[in-house]
């Protein structure tokens, strides 16, 4: 009896879709995500504490409250596509792994800053510091929270790729190519500058080779996830909406990374404070437009349309 099938009257299968992965309801989603943003904030904020007046007197701590809220974004991403398709553990897993993955590495990277900020906050007090013997475990942290996301990344961009359906014309895929990879050469360039001309107090030999490796792998999957969001978007992929707020965030977050790399370089002549907050803002608006297409059914499942 048990395993029988249910049936319509006219004998067509009901399938019973489950409410929410692994049975979490929509205010579990919700309480989970606000508490991760709260967590993430905490510490960001232990990070940021031993260092405040600095920043404040040297024009960053506009562009640091900015990233702050930047990484906030990165956890609505999963917390919307959950709530838009509560079958996604079973359906559209690689895409619900690849946005858990982007959250978990803002929270491994803020966590490696924390301890840095702790340790500083105990030095300057004039006592021994305690958290020392924990930095290499936080570089580690901080390395494999970048790793995750660039395999969230592309998780991600691959799980919307299998959902295409229709190819974009020859003209559109060139002109996206075009734009990717000069977007790309600025990237990679302003990566060099960085390594060969790093900060002040700063040596290339701290640095592991694995930095260059997984910030260049990071270049590759954004550039692919790119790809993948444009070229479906000039193909006419549904829902159409959704494809919309993902190519426009997409576009926004090309330009300022573009407009940013051309500051750093030194090739605007802007001041790089000021510019580099505004842009900050822009991305923001980017990535809640991202947040937006995903909200508005960006990969969700059949069921739910």
């Amino acid at each position: 009896m048990d395993s029988a099938t249910l049936t319509e009257l006219d004998g067509t299968p009901i399938v019973r879709w489950p409410r929410r992965p692994i049975g979490i309801g929509r205010t579990a989603v919700l309480a989970m995500c606000a508490m991760a943003i709260a967590v993430d904030l905490v510490l960001r904020l232990l990070f940021v504490l031993p260092i405040w007046s600095d920043f404040a007197s040297e024009g960053v701590l506009s562009m640091t409250l900015t990233s702050m809220v930047a990484g906030v974004v990165t956890f609505l991403v999963p917390a919307a596509f959950l709530l838009r398709s509560p079958d996604a553990w079973r359906v559209r897993r690689m895409l619900l792994v690849g946005a858990l993955l982007g959250a978990g590495a803002e929270l491994a990277r803020s966590a490696g800053a924390a301890v840095s900020g702790l340790n500083l906050l105990q030095i300057s007090s004039g006592a021994d510091s305690t958290w020392r013997t924990l930095m290499p475990g936080a570089d580690v942290v901080n390395q494999l929270g970048s790793l995750g996301g660039v395999v969230g990344t592309l998780l991600f961009a691959v799980g919307l790729a299998r959902l295409r359906e229709r190819s974009a014309a020859r003209f559109s895929r060139v002109v996206v190519a075009v734009a990717l990879v000069g977007v790309g050469l600025l990237w990679l360039w302003g990566l060099l500058r960085v390594f060969v001309s790093p900060p002040a107090g700063v040596q290339v030999a701290d640095w592991a080779w694995t930095v260059p490796a997984v910030l260049a792998a990071g270049i590759l999957a954004a550039l692919y996830r790119a790809w993948v969001i444009l070229t479906s978007w000039s193909a006419g992929e549904a829902p159409r909406r959704a494809w919309t707020w993902a190519a426009a965030g997409t576009c926004v977050g090309l330009a300022t990374l573009a407009i940013g790399n051309l500051l750093t370089l030194g090739v605007i002549g802007l001041d790089a404070g000021l510019s580099v907050t505004v842009l900050g803002v822009v991305g923001i608006g980017g990535g809640l437009l991202f947040v937006a297409a995903v909200a508005d059914g960006l990969g969700a499942s059949p069921a739910r349309e």
